[in-house]
């Protein structure tokens, strides 16, 4: 019972190190994304795109927006805090385990 409270937060720092392994290439686009005409623009990102974060209906405007090289940074400000928060997770888990079979197995030896 106790190895599940270590084993849940390595798994979890392990999907987190997944996850931001896995966020690299052209950043997404969370809203409707444009291109330097301001079409919309199917597929990955380019440099020339933007990003409308918030489309106004009945102006038929986009009341925020974002360029390429924003929600790049904010993808790498996403990576770096995945991997982090992963590493913690992955540290405490495994040494959680680490101390708890320590413990027991010189416990059941002393018996």
């Amino acid at each position: 019972m106790l190895l599940v409270l270590f084993l849940l937060p390595l798994l979890w720092g392990a999907l987190s190190l997944l996850r931001a392994g896995a966020a690299y290439g052209a950043p997404d686009c969370p809203g409707l994304q444009l291109d330097a005409e301001g079409e919309s623009s199917p597929g990955p990102m380019h440099r020339s795109d933007r990003c409308a974060l918030s489309y106004d209906t009945a102006t038929g405007r986009s009341t925020g927006t974002s360029t390429y090289d924003q929600l790049k940074f904010a993808q790498e400000v996403k990576r770096r805090s995945l991997k982090r928060e992963g590493a913690v997770f992955v540290l405490y888990g495994a040494a959680g385990i680490g101390i708890t079979f320590a413990v027991t197995r010189k416990h059941v030896k002393t018996k």
